[in-house]
C-alpha cells in the first residue's frame, strides 16, 4: 500500500495547515490502507489534531529563528538525527511553497518525488521549492498565472483548487452565545460584520478599521465591526492603537478563537478586505457556515471562488465595498447571497468534492 508524506511550514491555524489537515483526514477516512505522515517545519496549536491522524515530526524548536535562503548548516546537522528513521514515502506533498523550509532535513531517497501545491501569490510565492519539485499544482488561477511567469515555459502546472472540511454547523444556542460574545445582545438588530485573519498589511485589518469608520461617517444601517485573530502580530497592535486614537466605537479587535466556525455562523456578513489573498480559506468557511462574504476583486481568488455568487467591488474602492455590505442589511438579499455562495462551496471546495483530485496527483507523480 502507498505511503504519502505531507509537508507544511507550520501547524498554526492558518490556511496551509488547515488545508493539510483536510487532505490528511480525507486520505485516512477514504483510503484507510494508505499510510500517511506529516513533517512540519514549525509546530503550533493544530499539532493535537494531526497526531490523532498520523505520525508527525516537527523540525524546529519553538520560536527558533531561521532564514530559509541561508540555512545554518551546523544547525541542520544537529537536527538531522530527528529524521534518521524517516520511512520511505512514495511521494511527498508540500502544502504551500513555504513548506520547502523543511526540505534540507529530508533525505531525497525518503521523499522524492516532491509535489508542490502552491497556494500563494505575491512575495509569499518564493523559490524555496523550485530545486526539488517534480510536479507543480496551483491552488488558484492567480497562483497558476504567477507560476507560469516564473517557471520554465514547458513546466506543466496542474490546477487543484484548495478546499476545506465541511464544517459541522453549530446549534442555534451556540450561535446566539457567539453573537453575545461579539457584542450583539439578544434582540439587537445591528448588522454584525465580521473579519478574520492574521494581522498583516496583506490581510488588511487596517482597511477593516477604515471600513468601520467610513460606515459611521456615511450613516448607513447600524453595524458593528469585529475582527478575529492576529493578536500575535505587531500590526494588530498598530491598528488597535489607531482605532483607539480615532475613537472607532463601532469596531472591536477581538483576537483569536479556537474554533472560528461558530463565530462565522454568528455574523451577518463576513467582510474580507485583503489587499492580496490567493484563495482565502476563511471565506470558504464563512460561506459554508451560512454567512455571505463581501470582498475586493482584482486582488486574489475570491471572485474565482464564488463565480456568479461573488459579492464585492474592485480594489481599492472601499465605498463601493461598503455599498455591498449595506445591501446585505436586507435579510432577503442576505439569505440569497448566503445560499448561492454556500452551494458553490459545497459543490466544489469541500474535501468530499475535491480530496480525490489531490490523491490522483500524488499517484500521477509516482507514475
Amino acid at each position: 500500500m502507498p505511503h504519502w508524506r505531507v509537508v507544511v511550514h507550520a501547524l498554526d491555524r492558518t490556511g496551509p495547515p488547515m488545508l493539510a489537515r483536510a487532505v490528511v483526514r480525507w486520505i485516512r477516512e477514504n483510503e484507510p490502507t494508505h499510510a500517511v505522515d506529516v513533517v512540519a517545519f514549525r509546530g503550533g496549536e493544530l499539532l493535537d489534531d494531526f497526531v490523532r491522524l498520523c505520525p508527525v515530526r516537527v523540525v524546529l524548536d519553538p520560536h527558533e529563528p531561521w532564514d530559509w535562503r541561508a540555512p545554518d548548516e551546523r544547525r541542520v546537522a544537529e537536527l538531522a538525527p530527528r529524521f534518521s528513521r524517516l520511512p520511505k514515502a512514495d511521494a511527498t506533498l508540500l502544502v504551500s511553497v513555504a513548506g520547502a523550509q523543511a526540505l534540507p532535513f529530508l533525505p531525497p531517497d525518503t521523499c522524492d518525488p516532491i509535489v508542490t501545491w502552491s497556494v500563494e501569490q505575491g512575495e509569499d510565492l518564493h523559490e524555496g521549492a523550485d530545486g526539488r519539485t517534480a510536479r507543480w499544482l496551483a491552488g488558484s488561477a492567480g497562483t497558476a498565472e504567477e507560476l507560469r511567469l516564473r517557471l520554465p515555459a514547458t513546466t506543466p502546472i496542474w490546477p487543484v483548487p484548495e478546499f476545506i472540511e465541511a464544517p459541522e454547523l453549530p446549534p442555534p444556542d451556540v450561535v446566539a452565545h457567539c453573537r453575545v460574545a461579539l457584542g450583539a445582545e439578544p434582540g439587537d438588530d445591528t448588522l454584525l460584520v465580521l473579519g478574520a485573519g492574521i494581522a498583516t498589511v496583506r490581510k488588511a485589518p487596517d482597511l477593516f478599521l477604515e471600513a468601520a469608520l467610513a460606515h459611521t461617517r456615511r450613516g448607513g444601517p447600524p453595524a458593528r465591526f469585529v475582527w478575529l485573530g492576529g493578536e500575535h502580530d505587531a500590526f494588530f497592535h498598530t491598528v488597535r492603537a489607531e482605532a483607539r486614537r480615532v475613537e472607532a466605537g463601532n469596531l472591536r479587535l477581538f483576537g483569536g478563537v479556537v474554533d472560528v466556525v461558530p463565530f462565522l455562523a454568528a455574523a451577518d456578513v463576513f467582510l474580507h478586505p485583503a489587499r492580496l489573498d490567493a484563495f482565502p480559506l476563511v471565506c470558504l468557511h464563512a460561506a459554508a457556515a451560512g454567512t455571505p462574504v463581501v470582498a475586493f476583486s482584482g486582488v486574489g481568488g475570491v471572485p474565482e471562488m464564488f463565480g456568479d455568487a461573488f459579492v464585492g467591488a474592485p480594489y481599492p474602492d472601499l465605498a463601493a465595498l461598503l455599498d455591498r455590505v449595506d445591501d446585505l442589511a436586507d435579510p432577503g438579499r442576505r439569505a440569497a447571497a448566503a445560499e448561492a455562495q454556500g452551494a458553490r462551496v459545497r459543490d466544489r471546495f469541500t474535501a468530499g468534492a475535491a480530496g480525490s483530485v489531490v490523491l490522483e496527483q500524488l499517484r500521477e507523480a509516482c507514475r
